[in-house]
């Protein structure tokens, strides 16, 4: 934060309360400030940028929660039973006059400032209540600055969004929704990107897991770092040791050279561990000790010890707390990575955005399939929208691009979309003559009564679509329209 305009305040407030220093604090997290701006003889560089804890100063504390300047002591006989607010940086005597004013901005508290003098009874009422009237004038400033501060960090954070979505292929894509469901999601992002706590993503197959865990990187401070991630379900528990924390030359069979792991790769960075439920209770262990210490060896290099400077976030489709009742998951390491909890929704509980992501992989899947005349009909987006994407989106974006096959380049519409659907048996029914039987569970209500009055053709035709007596001519369409229904619906005749 600029100290340029907190430091004339101090500086005019020294022409009114001479004091040995004064110091202006802002609120650093719940329980706690940090030194924004710092003037007096007693002033030192060592002040800017310290945090002061609030919670063994409690008489400090109290002020805060204040309203009005507040001298903490101010007698040569006082006994204050809590540490100076600058000590070791700044030595005061024993008696001396310590006054402490809250700075309030349109009832929100933004900081403290505070007054100090070597000497007892140095401020007088009148002093005190212009230091009140100074309070008023460093809380707008601090404040309009954190504003600044908040904006700029939103605007670079909407800067990093655009660039994520602008990402060919299906990187970024999961950031594209309106649903409110989305929008909420989108915002726990937002609001935990900026800090260092672990993220833990749960979601389905196919949700985007590691496009969240993408965008929570491009908007955090580590975005100049590398992104690495690891499919942790791929490995088994020595080969995890090695690809998370490397190996030295020899530290076994085959380890001809030494080989960083992916905390020093991702140094600097973030590491994204996916399907984290999937380590073995060894590497569980080794993993919650880095978290503990943020230090780590080398499979074979004793006694060489690496800092972990990472930001880890992992993924799921597993209930952990489920994991750790049964046993395979530890309960100390699910709170570690459980800091700050994200939870990717299905898209079918975001049905209204997939005409959206359809178009956004539409236009990327000009570029990847050389198709640059592709579009997209209105009867295909809403037979889109009515399908439950069992396979999320990825399995949307799978669906369009044999959409986009099938549609030679040009306009999927409608039929060119061939979605993924299970075959099971009528309940009260053999199988018919084309082999194929005759409902289809996951098929919309309509699909399905399509399909039976086919099967039923079918059968009465002895399987034959075409020509006089055929499933087409019974049904009263043309046998090219039949065959192409009957591909979408997944059923065969006996021809």
């Amino acid at each position: 934060m600029e100290q340029g305009e907190l430091q004339d305040i101090l500086e005019a407030l020294s022409t009114v309360v001479v004091a040995d220093l004064a110091v202006i604090l802002s609120v650093d997290g719940t329980n706690a400030l940090r030194v924004n701006a710092a003037s007096g003889p007693l002033a030192r560089p060592g002040l800017i940028g310290r945090r002061v804890e609030l919670a063994d100063r409690p008489r400090l504390a109290a002020i805060v929660r204040g309203e009005r300047a507040t001298l903490v002591h101010d007698s040569e006989e006082h006994d204050v039973h809590e540490p100076d607010t600058y000590a070791g940086v700044v030595e005061l005597p024993h008696a001396h006059t310590c006054l402490a004013a809250p700075l309030r901005a349109w009832g929100e508290l933004v900081g403290v400032l505070t007054l100090d003098s070597a000497m007892c009874h140095a401020f007088s009422a009148e002093q005190i209540r212009a230091v009140d009237a100074f309070a008023g004038l460093a809380a707008r400033a601090l404040h309009a600055q954190r504003r600044a501060a908040r904006l700029a960090r939103e605007v670079d954070a909407l800067a990093a969004l655009n660039a994520t979505l602008s990402q060919s292929g299906p990187a970024g894509a999961a950031l594209v929704g309106s649903a409110p469901v989305w929008r909420s999601l989108v915002e726990r992002v937002r609001l935990v990107a900026p800090t260092s706590a672990t993220v833990l993503i749960n979601g389905e197959t196919g949700t985007g897991k590691e496009q969240v865990a993408r965008a929570i990187h491009q908007w955090s401070p580590r975005e100049a770092g590398p992104f690495v991630a690891l499919n942790c379900a791929a490995l088994s528990g020595d080969l995890a040791l090695s690809e998370l924390f490397g190996h030295e030359r020899g530290a076994f069979t085959g380890a001809d050279r030494r080989r960083e792991g992916r905390f020093e790769l991702a140094r600097g960075g973030t590491l994204f561990l996916d399907e984290v439920a999937e380590l073995s209770a060894t590497v569980q262990a080794q993993l919650l000790r880095v978290l503990e210490q943020r230090t780590f060896e080398r499979v074979g290099g004793a006694g060489t010890v690496l800092t972990a400077d990472v930001r880890l976030v992992t993924a799921t489709h597993k209930d952990l707390r489920a994991e750790v009742r049964a046993g395979r998951f530890r309960e100390d390491l699910l709170y570690r990575l459980n800091a700050f909890p994200i939870r990717i929704p299905r898209l079918s509980e975001r049905r209204a955005d997939v005409p959206l992501l359809a178009t956004h992989f539409v236009e990327s899947l000009r570029d990847t399939l050389n198709m640059p005349g592709l579009q997209i009909s209105g009867t295909a987006l809403r037979r889109l929208e009515a399908y439950d994407w069992p396979g999320n989106v990825r399995e949307l974006r799978n669906t369009l691009e044999r959409a986009a096959i099938l549609a030679g380049g040009k306009r999927i519409r409608g039929e060119h979309v061939d979605l993924d659907v299970a075959v099971t048996d009528l309940p009260d029914g053999p199988a018919t003559r084309s082999g194929t039987p005759a409902v289809i569970q996951r098929l919309r209500r309509l699909d399905r009564a399509q399909a039976v009055e086919i099967v039923q053709a079918l059968e009465e035709s002895g399987g034959k679509i075409s020509g006089p007596g055929g499933a087409a001519e019974r049904l009263g369409i043309k046998p090219t329209t039949l065959h192409s229904k009957m591909k979408r619906l997944r059923l065969r005749s006996g021809e």
